[in-house]
């Protein structure tokens, strides 16, 4: 379960139309959401709020053999006043990182002005500030500057300081960095380029996207430095742009390739990676144009899908090649000779499975995990499920009586409420040294609750067992032995136990 101070930056990314996919720190985004997530080891509290349309706090106090905490705070210059902030209102899928359909990339379109209205709104540019301190000392103090340069460009500004617990005379000051980030979105391609001052780092990573081209503009449209504010597209601009919309929309899948690269001119260090992406895409449903002509389309092509009552209904019975959702890549590194392989895949919109294989060439050595996730089905669809019809429903007399009781909306936000009171997820995952984690995500009343549990196999002399030390909330101590004989070892399996408990308002 992420912060609740990462839903906020989410929030302010999606208020502005940003597209966090379109990235290639992203592409792995799903296989590591399934198999790489963390599991509490402490029992932590986290209080949050969203006091205001442009502000939020958070409050953090957690505990295992000493009691720690952090203070959050966070402003954005872009009204979040209609993101849920309340902890029985904010979707559970919002605040776990699970299974993710990639958002198509749009580029934009010069004179296409609905992904440039929030920009106009107040005569600023959005702008997020946020900072977090953590206590007790040795404190460490992270800030976070983000500001949206233009509709594709973003600057970030990240500042990571840590004070000194025995500070002395001579001392300097405490060691801190600063990394720079600036992100050009495009759409059909994606240029980030990093700067650290930890070793003067510099870096530039960038992901291209195969079949999302630019629309082409007729003849008679303006180009860009003729664009002025009072910019109206004429009727063939219109549908030009809207029959560009619909092949965007009709896509079924996407491919994506990119690369990094790092240097250090301090410790010349050198970092180069790799890495291809395939994954389907969610159907949409978009307004479109009517047709000028009133000619059948052809059955097969685009304009057939597009031609439902004026929308583009797209859903997996009648877009080509379209299946169950999933999700496959393949990333390398050749200075290492590392080479990492995922596949996922949600086969029902309750399970989602993902599974990674790492190999080296350098050394032979190669490692499986496999995981998933598993939702709770809502409690409508398992009645509906279980009782269709009058004869198998024991109480379908008592929802007739009742019927007519609440309106629509009345009983539309009933049912909302009580999908999301039972919403819950449970993830897991083993490797090939039978480590394995489970965390299990839900709500207790009006709280988030977040419980983990990881175990793993280690290998101990058979004569240090009686010198361990049982640590609190752990899985320390349960052994197998080896039959008992010899001098040899012994194998146990350590873990530990975590809860973390959050509530908003």
């Amino acid at each position: 379960m992420i912060d609740f101070m990462d839903y906020i930056v989410h929030a302010f990314g999606t208020s502005t139309d940003w597209n966090p996919d379109n990235s290639y720190s992203s592409l792995t985004a799903t296989s590591d959401a399934l198999l790489s997530f963390q599991t509490p080891s402490t029992l932590s509290l986290h209080i949050s709020s969203l006091s205001t349309p442009n502000f939020a706090s958070s409050y953090t106090l957690s505990t295992l053999g000493q009691i720690d905490g952090s203070i959050s705070y966070l402003y954005s210059s872009v009204a979040l006043g209609h993101v849920p902030s309340e902890a029985p209102t904010i979707p559970l899928k919002s605040l776990t990182k699970g299974y993710r359909e990639v958002r198509l990339p749009v580029p934009v379109v010069q004179g296409d002005k609905d992904r440039t209205k929030f920009f106009a709104e107040d005569g600023r540019k959005p702008i997020l500030l946020h900072a977090t301190l953590a206590l007790p000392p040795p404190s460490i103090l992270t800030a976070l500057y983000a500001r949206r340069i233009n509709p594709e460009t973003i600057l970030s500004l990240s500042l990571y300081s840590q004070s000194t617990t025995k500070p002395t005379v001579n001392s300097g000051p405490p060691p801190a960095s600063v990394l720079a980030h600036l992100q050009h979105d495009n759409g059909q391609y994606s240029i980030e380029g990093l700067g650290s001052t930890d070793n003067g780092l510099l870096g530039v990573r960038g992901l291209w996207n195969f079949g999302v081209g630019a629309l082409k503009p007729p003849d008679n449209v303006a180009s860009p430095r003729e664009v002025t504010e009072d910019f109206r597209p004429t009727l063939s601009q219109t549908d030009s742009l809207s029959a560009y919309r619909n092949r965007l929309a009709s896509k079924p899948s996407l491919l994506s390739a990119g690369a990094e690269f790092y240097y250090s001119p301090f410790s010349h260090v050198i970092g180069l990676s790799t890495g291809l992406r395939f994954t389907t895409l969610a159907p949409h449903i978009t307004p479109t144009e009517p047709p000028a002509s009133t000619g059948k389309p052809l059955a097969g092509t685009s304009a057939s899908l597009l031609s439902t009552a004026g929308h583009t209904l797209l859903t997996p019975s009648n877009v080509p090649h379209s299946s169950f959702p999933y999700t496959m890549t393949l990333t390398a590194t050749p200075l290492t000779g590392s080479i990492s392989s995922t596949y996922s895949v949600r086969p029902t919109p309750y399970l989602a499975l993902s599974s990674r294989f790492d190999f080296n060439f350098y050394s032979w050595e190669s490692r499986y995990v496999v995981g998933g996730e598993l939702w709770r089905p809502q409690k409508r669809e398992r009645e509906r499920h279980s009782a269709t019809d009058s004869e198998t429903d024991p109480i379908h007399w008592a929802r007739a009586l009742t019927s007519d009781w609440f309106t629509p909306d009345e009983r539309a936000l009933k049912t909302s409420r009580q999908d999301r009171e039972e919403e819950n997820v449970l993830k897991f995952r083993v490797d090939d040294t039978w480590s394995v984690k489970a965390l299990w995500t839900g709500r207790v009343k009006s709280l988030l609750v977040e419980v983990g549990v990881s175990v793993n196999p280690v290998a101990h002399p058979l004569g240090a067992l009686g010198s361990e030390i049982v640590k609190p909330a752990s899985l320390e101590g349960m052994a197998i032995g080896n039959g008992g004989g010899g001098g040899g070892g012994m194998k146990r399996w350590t873990g530990n136990v975590g809860v973390s408990v959050a509530y908003s308002t």
